[in-house]
């Protein structure tokens, strides 16, 4: 029993995560001003946390269609057994006395084609109350019995309990578990000719590659259950189909202005106007779906008809010129549906959807926002749903949070959290602690704020993993959904430590480090978004490390309204930096240097460079002039990982020239064992050749020539440098080098980020896989033509994170591309330097680019964008 709960637990937990990426989606910006703008207006808590409510009640849709046949074995079963209570209890949302009833007829029969029929009633019961460890459960208990039979109705019944079955691992984040389930499930439902349990698998298919990010295949599957709906005429299947295509076009034109913002920011004038095409189309595509899934769901009414219009109304909401009263004409009707039918989940959860559609429809609404979210506590609490209770409670909070009075607000807060304790429900959990903490700062009780954020914290990372299963196709839910939470702890910490003095002040700043820290780490593992892979930490003592290396590290942290940076010089001191600019100033400044500092025609970059010193350094000047460290080791923040702080500049010379400089995520994310580079084997792979649409890179077989004199090691190039032979390599191979000179781009995701090889392009989770496979540690990775995306600030993310995930010490890359022939010297030099005793790697890479810092030429275009990421000794 234990286990079962546990599992039940794991279910609570995540079943409204998957909801995250559709949320998220769904409040992708226009632009980063407008985007700004709209978080600002309606907050950015309470407007995520309740879209997740939004994608919940969307998803009743899916539930409504798969539970079709569930149904049909409830009415089935009280056909046969005559118990018909169960039914009438199910069909009036008292799930759990559905479920008693159910379980004891099960311990009366002996039947068992009646225990199967049980089993999936009970199921589909505990579905509907979000406990999917026990449906899960119940299902399989079920499938069981029906694989034992080869009657053609044990057939039929397996394939849609296996269609049920997938749908709860796919909420429960196993999608490439779900997968093959479903083909089976078609495949037997094809061979039965049973297309209404074809309709829902492949509708659950489509669920299933939606939220594993992969729209295109969604599409597809929920456009063959929309084409036999309409075959069958199967109204209900018709307007979910038509629900949840408009929901998957939604999330692509979501992408598509991430990416174009991204391109904007770059100054990609060409990918911009792709990318603003693409979105345009796919918005036209998702409003025409939704449209018509209304009008598919009038004669079905109630919950459907409902959900369909909310659907509606909230994509219209997201438009740049929202036509309000068509969004507020579209809730109300939803709203007298909804009054009419009777009470559940589904309900309860739609009613909480429309709530937040007015409210921001129309500041005046409130008042009905309110009512509305009352009528669903009401609800929740009729039907024992802790889970739906907790959102409904905590949204109410919200809103008296907003209206700023506090003493009801934390009143609800505290009931939303403790609903959500009872529910085990984690996900929940974390949002009403952190609100408990915004509540607690506005009232000026900043210790116990910080009390409660730590507390989100805890909780959050009790389900790191699985936000980031989660998260898999859009990236872009951690930074408003649980980034914040962290940011306002961060914020927290440092301006108290502001008021302390000594150990106490020191103690604030140490714990603020350690909250970044666990920040870098939940976005690596969000940006990978893999459940699987565990980071593997440092640990070894990070402090005594730089101390006997006489390394001072630097962190900076952008927070909404002001930045910090924080120095721990290796005497174990630690001092604290306040600068008054805005993460939007920060980011406007970040990209102008970066845009100069690219630009080789013109020396602008000494100005942009300049400023950026100022703040960043010139605060910190007198005290790192005292300690006079070696190594300048710096965990940056946001956009500052898009620069290189060796070409920051103080009017006379660069910082490089004054300190050796390298880059990491964390302390505890470095490995800190030191490398012994003289005379190692190098793997070295190079491609010359022009692969469309990147050019040839002439200067790469010198370039690989070169370094193999200088290591030595083995050179494939050009038509040798494949996926198959690269694995071959690594695979039988001790290199601790491996020198990959060829193009390649990181981006937003690893969707975007790749290495361009002879015979294809390999992905960044591929390449991670091909690492993984060395026997041997690899010490240093060199990319030496790759580029970082600009305009966005997690594309470095994948330089650091393959790195080291797959085990790799240090990766030695560029973050944009420069001509090989300009190149070439610098990494010579480097790996020359390398062969010196005792010099570190950041060592080697600040005497390489002090001497193109001497050249006449020596533009920082050229020398600055090679970066250390890792362990720098």
């Amino acid at each position: 029993m234990q286990s079962k709960q546990v599992l039940g637990h794991l279910a609570n937990i995540c079943q409204n995560i998957i909801s995250i990426v559709k949320i998220i989606s769904i409040n992708l910006p226009f632009s980063a001003l407008r985007r700004r703008i709209l978080l600002f207006g309606v907050g950015v808590f309470m407007y995520l946390w309740l879209h997740i409510l939004i994608t919940q009640s969307m998803a009743i849709a899916i539930d409504t269609k798969l539970t079709h046949n569930s149904e049909r074995a409830i009415e089935k079963n009280s056909q046969n057994s005559g118990e018909d209570e169960g039914s009438i209890r199910y069909n009036a949302g008292q799930y759990q006395e559905a479920i008693a009833i159910w379980q004891s007829a099960l311990n009366q029969t002996f039947d068992r084609k009646q225990k199967a029929l049980l089993y999936t009633n009970v199921g589909t019961a505990y579905r509907q109350i979000g406990n999917l460890g026990e449906a899960i459960a119940n299902w399989e208990k079920a499938a069981k019995i029906y694989q034992s039979s080869s009657d053609g109705e044990s057939r039929r019944f397996l394939a849609q309990v296996l269609t049920e079955q997938a749908q709860a691992y796919n909420a429960l984040g196993q999608f490439r578990q779900a997968m093959p389930i479903l083909q089976s499930a078609i495949d037997m439902a094809r061979k039965n000719q049973d297309q209404t349990t074809e309709i829902a698998a492949q509708g659950a298919l489509g669920n299933t590659y939606s939220a594993a990010g992969e729209l295109e295949k969604a599409i597809v599957a929920y456009q063959t259950s929309l084409n036999l709906a309409n075959t069958l005429k199967n109204t209900q299947a018709i307007a979910t189909n038509l629900n949840n295509l408009g929901s998957v076009f939604n999330r692509r034109y979501q992408q598509y202005l991430l990416q174009m913002n991204a391109a904007q920011r770059e100054g990609d004038d060409r990918e911009e106007a792709r990318l603003t095409n693409l979105a345009q189309q796919d918005a036209i595509s998702a409003r025409t779906t939704y449209e018509l899934a209304v009008e598919a769901s009038k004669p079905l009414g109630g919950i459907m008809h409902a959900k369909a219009l909310l659907n509606l109304a909230q994509f219209l909401q997201q438009l740049p010129s929202p036509k309000t009263d068509a969004i507020g004409n579209y809730s109300m009707q939803a709203i007298s549906l909804l009054e009419r039918v009777s009470d559940s989940r589904q309900k309860a959860y739609a009613l909480i959807s429309a709530a937040e559609i007015v409210g921001n429809a129309n500041r005046n609404n409130q008042q009905l926002k309110a009512q509305t979210l009352q009528k669903a506590i009401v609800i929740t609490r009729n039907i024992g749903d802790k889970r739906a209770e907790s959102f409904a409670v905590g949204a109410l909070g919200k809103v008296y949070e907003q209206v700023q009075n506090w003493t009801v607000a934390m009143q609800l807060t505290q009931q939303a959290a403790l609903a959500a304790q009872q529910a085990n429900a984690a996900d929940s959990l974390y949002r009403w602690q952190s609100q408990t903490g915004r509540i607690y700062k506005a009232t000026g009780q900043n210790e116990l704020a910080i009390g409660s954020y730590k507390d989100a914290i805890v909780t959050l990372q009790s389900i790191r993993s699985d936000l980031a299963a989660a998260s898999k196709d859009l990236q872009f839910d951690l930074r408003d959904s649980v980034e914040p939470v962290y940011r306002e702890l961060i914020g927290l910490l440092l301006n108290e430590s502001e008021k302390s003095a000594g150990k106490d002040a020191k103690a604030k700043i140490e714990d603020a480090l350690q909250v970044v820290e666990l920040l870098q780490l939940a976005e690596l593992q969000n940006f990978f978004g893999d459940e699987c892979t565990e980071v593997a930490r440092d640990k070894s003592d990070p402090l005594a490390e730089i101390a006997s290396t006489n390394t001072a590290v630097i962190n900076s942290i952008i927070l909404k309204d002001r930045t910090y940076s924080i120095l721990r010089l290796p005497d174990g001191s630690v001092h604290r930096y306040e600068v008054a600019l805005s993460r939007q100033e920060i980011e406007n400044q970040i990209d102008r240097l970066r845009f100069t500092l690219e630009d080789i025609s013109t020396d602008e970059y000494l100005v942009e460079s300049q400023k950026v010193y100022n703040w960043l350094i010139v605060p910190m000047l007198a005290d790192l002039e005292k300690a006079n460290p070696k190594t300048l080791l710096f965990i940056n923040d946001g956009v500052l990982r898009n620069v290189p702080m060796a070409a920051l500049y103080d009017g006379k010379q660069y910082l490089v020239e004054k300190y050796a400089i390298a880059t990491t995520l964390g302390l505890h994310l470095t490995a800190n064992k030191k490398s012994n580079l003289v005379k190692s084997n190098a793997l070295i792979f190079g491609l010359s050749a022009e692969i469309p649409p990147f050019a040839p890179l002439p200067n790469v077989p010198k370039e690989t020539q070169g370094i193999q004199e200088i290591v030595g090691g083995v050179r494939f190039l050009d038509k040798d440098f494949t996926l198959a032979n690269l694995e071959k390599q690594i695979n039988k191979g001790n290199y601790p080098i491996v020198h990959l000179a060829t193009h390649g781009k990181f981006g937003a995701d690893p969707n975007s980020t790749f290495l361009q090889m002879f015979d294809r392009r390999i992905s960044l989770n591929e390449f991670e896989e091909v690492l993984r496979q060395s026997k041997h540690p690899i010490e240093l990775l060199t990319l030496s033509a790759c580029q970082t995306a600009a305009g966005n600030d997690r594309s470095t993310l994948g330089i650091a994170g393959v790195a080291l995930r797959a085990g790799v010490q240090t990766t030695f890359a560029s973050l944009w591309f420069v001509n090989d022939a300009d190149t070439l010297p610098l990494i010579e030099n480097f790996y020359k330097l390398l062969q010196q005793p005792g010099i570190t790697k950041a060592e080697a890479l600040r005497q390489a680019q002090i001497k193109l810092i001497k050249d006449p030429n020596g533009h920082p275009a050229i020398w600055s964008p090679f970066i250390l990421v890792g362990n720098w000794q």
